[in-house]
């Protein structure tokens, strides 16, 4: 083993551990050392598929004999505080995946111990360094855009995938105890790109969540209003197709991003007079698309077209972070924000179902 590399653990072996341990695997500057979960059949599964040494069920153990240098967290939300601070404790940075906390009291309690210990912490925003949002933010430091006045937020689930079916399958599922269920477990994807926009510290916040047929709640819609910009959050489980799409609107232009497809559509003022300018719009969209086109297939040829791109982009910015002992990629106010939203959009919900009381 190089021991120059990073020495990471990994400590949750289920679906989104995998995603972890193969990109990491693609990261010369690390290595993982670890993985570890309560279930010793899924650490060892995992082990074996992308040839980890070492394996265990106890996190103090693997943290005291291992003593990694980074610790990812990738087990259910409830447990990401206890084990961030355990792993900070241990003298480790953390990689936690979303959400950060399950409320932001224990984001609090987290985001203090890592200054206490001098340690970075980051959270699994990674959409924001998918390749179209990375485009998108230079767009907007370049003034592309002008000043935001709205940003929408789309986020479809498909409740008849491999993880959904199992939630809607077991009303004892861990998803079903989160104070948001099923949202808190994955809005936070909409959420963070719309704090890129909006800067508010607390905007204020109307919110409603319902089912189908006296379900639980599988569909929200959120409205934020901050001083200068407000926001809208659709999260649909209905909706087809299921959609990963942010709509940000400008005093000069608007731009949709696509995160599936990887594309910005822009939408500028026309340049062109009466019926010339009903041309020139589509012109616009149609060289647009053919240039998207010719970067995913330029993309696609170098085999850097892929879900989590933006998951691997955000590694390596956090493992850069780390050696070269600047800021963490996301900023620990930033953290503290989407958590704040977070907690205000189920308390609004559940404060509607309870008849506003």
């Amino acid at each position: 083993m190089d021991s120059g590399k990073l020495r990471v653990a990994v400590v949750g072996c289920g679906q989104i551990a995998d995603a972890h341990l193969a990109e990491v695997r693609k990261i010369r500057t690390a290595e993982v050392v670890a993985v570890c979960d309560s279930y010793p059949e899924l650490a060892r599964q995992a082990a074996e598929r992308f040839g980890v040494a070492r394996t265990d069920t106890d996190v103090a153990r693997m943290l005291a004999e291992v003593r990694p240098d980074v610790v990812h967290v990738t087990t259910p939300p409830h447990s990401h505080a206890p084990l961030a601070l355990q792993a900070l404790a241990a003298g480790a940075h953390v990689y936690v995946e979303k959400p950060f906390t399950v409320t932001v009291a224990e984001a609090d309690e987290v985001l203090a111990a890592a200054a206490r210990h001098g340690r970075l912490v980051c959270v699994g925003h990674d959409q924001l360094f998918d390749p179209c949002w990375a485009e998108l933010r230079a767009c907007h430091r370049r003034g592309d855009l002008g000043r935001v006045v709205h940003v929408d937020s789309v986020m479809g689930y498909d409740l008849s995938g491999p993880f959904g079916r199992v939630l809607a399958g077991d009303p004892d599922h861990w998803v079903h105890r989160l104070p948001g269920g099923l949202f808190q477990n994955n809005i936070s994807h909409a959420l963070y790109k719309i704090t890129d926009f909006l800067p508010d510290e607390r905007p204020a916040v109307w919110a409603t969540w319902f089912g189908q047929s006296g379900r639980v709640p599988t569909e929200l819609r959120v409205m934020l209003r901050g001083a200068e910009a407000t926001a809208g959050v659709l999260f649909s489980s209905q909706a087809r197709p299921v959609q990963r799409v942010a709509r940000v609107y400008g005093t000069k232009a608007c731009v949709e991003a696509d995160l599936d497809a990887q594309t910005l559509r822009w939408t500028r003022p026309a340049g062109m007079p009466g019926p010339f300018g009903k041309v020139q719009r589509p012109w616009r969209h149609l060289t647009e698309a053919a240039r998207a086109w010719t970067r995913s297939v330029w993309r696609f040829a170098r085999s850097d077209l892929h879900y989590f791109a933006g998951m691997n982009a955000l590694f390596r910015a956090f493992y850069r972070a780390i050696a070269a002992g600047e800021p963490s990629p996301t900023p620990p106010g930033d953290i503290r924000r989407v958590t704040v939203i977070m907690d205000d959009i189920f308390e609004t919900c559940r404060r509607q179902e309870g008849g506003g009381k």
